[in-house]
């Protein structure tokens, strides 16, 4: 060891520049042979599962970044594919050639196994990708297409999110909707069609984004996993111009502050060309596409380019002061009566979630009736739980029950900036609010009168085709007596006829007869004139006989419909309603005032409950009269067919009394007819099936036929029979006591000072939580839209729930 150590260290005295390269050498061994990073140590699984737990909006990003920094390292890249999105237009090539690669690598391969090494079979066509977002405004949108013809249809993709500018056509989006996605659940489509330069492309082309949703309509069949559909329109900018446009001279703070911020996102931007998910606010002026990106239109004006005199360089200056500053914008529905449609469709049957913001339309009409021409007994969008129609046109003395009273299983109402109060609010903020809390309980009310309606005017329809039936066979019966009276002259009349066809007449000319002493009391009643006689020389004018002229045309003067046999009954339901949201409509409101409007929310709303219990005990008293009448009429007919027997043999008498030649005699005929009318004067027939029905609450679950509507298979459809044991002490209106009492709670704990935190029965939110469009004030002002939604929402309410199910927060959800 000695002799070895020596001569190095020889060496390296003798030549110190040899010896330094040496321990550089050793240097760049060490680093070489340095221990790998801590997250290169861990196993590839561990990765898998730790990216798994990354927020589905950042998890492209992240692996995109951890296969840059560590190559090496086998990550597996269906985090990259899972959720795909699409910042800005320049990725959509790349994309598209990306997955046409895959896919033409899965269609060559040979055998299985090498699909399956290359991973490429779990992207596209077994489910790998699960959601795509397109946050760019811009972009190819037939690449955009072809990139969603390489995701299978049949099963992965569950959410799609699209941001639509005036770069889609509406064939663009027809051609994206031909073909069904079998899995989908979410789809979230974001509007902005506006324009700086005024284009009247769209309105002479007719080119709307209707037939998009009329392709859903035909061409979708019903998918369970389909619920949560959004359809936003962004509000139209404030200007024609933008204040931030470069050949903009706006001065205004608005303008420059839009500067600086655009600026900042331009130095440190990642390079997307998409805003944040703001759909609730204004259309930033930045945003705004122009109607034509050709280069050589950069230094040109985007102002007004009408025809008439302004395109005249001589006049344009001396008419600049008339000179338009805005212009028509495009608008993205031209008939809302397609959301009608939709919402009869097969595709919205399982729709639990719906947000339709459409500035400044009138959707309420749309969404509580069929488009003309189509008579239906379905229900539109019958699961909604969901409702949010934000800056549309709603009034809170229009249809708004009929809303109510449609969507029986609605919780959540949002109708923020829809002007519900008509710019009253400040004056009468209180007493609409109490309205309100009353409007939304007594839609309960109105519902269940509405289902007795229904269940009543189907039992007659029942009755009256039964009642024709009949009168067609008596006709049938008569007309065959005649002909066979014809062919045999020398029988008489009442031989022909059978005993049957002699009841019926009888039984006709009693109903006729009663009936003319009706008309004939009603007449008699008021003011009589001197002119008038107090007698008539056509006695029984209104009886038509059984005469031969009669009987040989067969024609009846009316149909005898028999008297109803069923009475069922049902008790107006509960609100099912757990919050409504009417942000806006308390701007420049103090929070003091805002308190008060809560509380005379919940005072309107516990009136409503009276209201309501005040029903539902006149209907158990109804109950309980028919069913002691129909007990009374079953007793009296046990005891009528008890004495029968002893009268049958003097009835069998009087009624066998004829003529010589076997006709009865209309004395006698008269006689029995007042008689027999007396009788059902006393003891008419009362309804006999009596039942009492409630609507079922939120936590049951029953299989309703034809959607709930009552037909003439059944005609209690969706309805919960109450058991005769239950209405002994009316245990079903306990339900209604118990509503009251939890109103009336909270109502008092609202006036104590330190009293429990006690929910309310329905959560009143008056924060807005989106922007809302320019209106006319009640006196013609010009009333903005924005500002107010900095403040506190209350528990519970309709935009917290929004939150967590549009958007990136859905996921979590699912």
């Amino acid at each position: 060891m000695s002799v070895y150590t020596l001569p190095c260290s020889s060496s390296s005295s003798r030549n110190p520049i040899s010896s330094q390269t040496e321990e550089e050498d050793q240097g760049i061994s060490s680093q070489d042979q340095q221990p790998l990073p801590l997250i290169l140590q861990l196993p590839p699984e561990l990765i898998d599962h730790l990216l798994s737990l990354v927020p589905p909006s950042h998890r492209q990003i992240t692996s995109l970044s951890l296969t840059r920094v560590f190559p090496n390292y086998p990550i597996s890249i269906r985090h990259l594919f899972e959720h795909l999105i699409v910042y800005n237009a320049r990725q959509l090539w790349p994309l598209w050639r990306k997955l046409k690669s895959i896919n033409d690598d899965q269609e060559n391969a040979r055998s299985d196994a090498d699909v399956d090494k290359s991973g490429s079979r779990k992207i596209t066509r077994s489910g790998g990708i699960k959601s795509f977002t397109l946050k760019s405004w811009k972009g190819d949108v037939d690449i955009l297409n072809n990139i969603l013809r390489c995701i299978s249809p049949e099963r992965g993709l569950n959410t799609i999110m699209l941001n639509i500018g005036t770069n889609f056509s509406p064939d663009h989006l027809e051609e994206m909707f031909d073909q069904p996605r079998m899995e989908l659940r979410r789809l979230e489509m974001r509007f902005r069609p506006y324009v700086e330069q005024a284009s009247y492309y769209q309105f002479l082309a007719g080119s709307y984004f209707d037939t998009a949703i009329e392709t859903l309509t035909k061409k979708w069949p019903s998918l369970p996993s389909f619920t949560h559909l959004s359809i936003v329109q962004d509000l139209p900018p404030r200007s024609t111009v933008p204040p931030t446009a470069a050949n903009s001279k706006s001065t205004s703070l608005e303008g420059s502050l839009a500067d600086l911020s655009l600026a900042n996102t331009t130095a440190t931007g990642s390079g997307s060309d998409s805003d944040q998910d703001d759909s609730g606010r204004s259309t930033p002026p930045t945003s705004i596409s122009s109607a034509s990106e050709n280069p050589m239109d950069i230094g040109t004006s985007k102002s007004y380019t009408g025809h008439g005199p302004f395109g005249n360089p001589f006049l344009n200056e001396k008419l600049g002061i008339t000179k338009p500053k805005t212009f028509a914008q495009p608008i993205v529905f031209f008939d809302i009566n397609c959301i009608s449609k939709f919402a009869l469709s097969p595709i919205a049957e399982n729709l639990t979630h719906l947000r339709l913001r459409v500035p400044s339309r009138d959707l309420l009409r749309v969404l509580i009736a069929p488009p003309r021409g189509i008579n239906t007994h379905k229900r539109l969008f019958p699961n909604l739980n969901y409702l949010d129609i934000s800056t549309t046109n709603v009034r809170i003395d229009t249809n708004l029950t009929t809303l109510l009273r449609t969507y029986s299983r609605l919780e959540h109402l949002v109708l923020d900036r829809v002007n519900l109060f008509g710019f009253t609010a400040r004056d009468k903020g209180p007493e609409l609010c109490n309205d309100l809390g009353g409007l939304i309980v007594s839609a309960g009310l109105a519902r269940g009168k509405e289902r007795e309606r229904q269940i009543a005017q189907w039992e007659l329809e029942q009755r009256t085709r039964f009642a024709e039936a009949e009168a067609a066979r008596v006709r049938a019966q008569r007309l065959a007596a005649e002909q066979e009276r014809l062919a045999n002259p020398n029988s008489t009349q009442e031989d022909s006829l059978s005993a049957e066809v002699l009841d019926e007449i009888r039984r006709r000319e009693r109903m006729e007869e009663q009936q003319r002493q009706i008309e004939l009391a009603r007449s008699r009643r008021g003011h009589r004139s001197a002119a008038q006689s107090t007698f008539s020389l056509r006695d029984r004018s209104r009886r038509a006989g059984a005469s031969s002229s009669t009987i040989a045309t067969g024609s009846v003067s009316q149909i005898d419909i028999p008297p109803p046999d069923k009475l069922y009954m049902v008790l107006p339901p509960l609100p099912t309603l757990k919050s409504v949201s009417i942000g806006g409509e308390a701007s420049g409101v103090s929070s003091a005032k805002v308190l008060e409007w809560e509380e005379e929310f919940h005072r309107g709303w516990k009136d409503g409950l009276n209201k309501v219990l005040g029903w539902a005990i006149h209907i158990a008293d109804k109950y309980e009269r028919a069913r002691k009448k129909a007990d009374e009429w079953r007793i009296q007919e046990l005891k009528e067919s008890n004495d029968k027997p002893s009268t049958s043999s003097s009835s069998t008498n009087s009624s066998g009394t004829k003529q010589g030649n076997g006709h009865v005699s209309k004395s006698k005929r008269r006689a029995s007819i007042s008689s027999s009318s007396g009788v059902n004067k006393q003891y008419s027939k009362p309804p006999l099936d009596i039942r009492l029905f409630r609507f079922p609450s939120a936590s049951e679950n029953l299989n309703e036929d034809e959607q709930g509507i009552p037909g003439p298979n059944d005609l209690t459809a969706g309805l919960v029979e109450i058991e005769p044991s239950e209405t002994i002490h009316r245990e079903y209106l306990d339900i209604y006591k118990q509503a009251i009492a939890d109103s009336q709670l909270y109502l008092d704990n609202q006036s104590q000072s330190n009293g429990y935190d006690v929910m309310p029965p329905c959560v009143l939110c008056t924060v807005p939580d989106c922007e809302g469009p320019a209106r006319r004030g009640a006196e013609g002002e010009r009333v903005d839209g924005r500002g107010g939604m900095n403040g506190v929402h209350n528990k519970g309410c309709g935009h917290e729930l929004g939150r967590k199910i549009w958007g990136w927060e859905g996921f979590g959800s699912e």
